[in-house]
């Protein structure tokens, strides 16, 4: 093996150590779920009822008679005349989440299927200085924002960062790319529970590298209280953005 190529393995040897070290949190967070998943899945598939309809008698006959069809005199024209009835269909009642112990005292995004609980800090004015700060110590609902269960919303947070960099929330949004249609998240705001469901994800490349910016991916709907959360994408870079839509389904 010529020399260049022992030196190329070797930096990229070093590249993906110290990749990996910068980025461990996130990586252990991503290949916890990803274990907690396969478990799941091997457990339903264990305990999933054996199918033996195969194996069924049909006990229809085939043998044709015939029957006499005594048929009443019908009014069509009542038959076929426009009800007046009003059938209501009831909406589905969605569950309420327990309340948190932390929700007692500040506004919490909690989403159980990464556990994660977080609490939302809000920025007194649009500084990155403060953002920044405020991230160390939580997610931040991004300045301009409506509030929680409003109409339009934005939460930000890490997905990864250095390891010398204080605080505990430095990776809390590692796994917002898990997250599938039809999820469901939790936002404790005033002591009062939110359900939001996930309706769209997207990555994309922000601006001014890209000309997309999160409101044109996800512009303000009517009637809707829209939550989006974003973070930095993929893990270790800050090269692009993924952002999670989500609907406000219950309060």
């Amino acid at each position: 093996m010529s020399l260049s190529k022992i030196l190329f393995w070797i930096f990229l040897s070093i590249f993906i150590i110290v990749y990996a070290i910068f980025n461990g949190d996130a990586f252990l967070a991503l290949a916890n779920y990803k274990i907690s998943k396969l478990s799941q899945s091997f457990y339903n598939e264990m305990h999933r009822p054996i199918n033996l309809s195969f194996l069924s008698i049909s006990t229809s006959t085939t043998k044709r008679e015939n029957v006499k069809l005594n048929i009443p005199n019908l009014n069509l024209g009542k038959l076929f005349s426009k009800s007046t009835t009003t059938t209501t269909i009831a909406k589905p009642i969605i569950a309420l989440p327990n309340m948190p112990n932390e929700a007692m005292n500040q506004d919490i995004l909690e989403i159980p299927q990464f556990k994660i609980k977080a609490p939302i800090l809000r920025p007194t004015k649009a500084s990155l200085a403060e953002i920044y700060t405020l991230l160390r110590k939580g997610v931040v609902l991004f300045p301009g924002s409506s509030d929680l269960g409003g109409d339009y919303s934005i939460i930000i947070g890490h997905s990864s960062s250095y390891p010398w960099t204080p605080g505990r929330y430095k990776s809390v949004f590692s796994l917002l790319n898990e997250f599938k249609v039809g999820d469901r998240f939790y936002v404790f705001y005033n002591q009062k529970p939110l359900v939001f469901e996930v309706k769209d994800k997207k990555i994309f490349l922000p601006w001014p590298k890209g000309s997309d910016t999160t409101e044109t991916l996800f512009p303000p709907e009517n009637d809707k209280h829209l939550l989006i959360l974003q973070s930095c994408w993929p893990v270790g870079v800050n090269f692009k953005r993924v952002a999670v839509k989500a609907e406000l389904i219950s309060e």
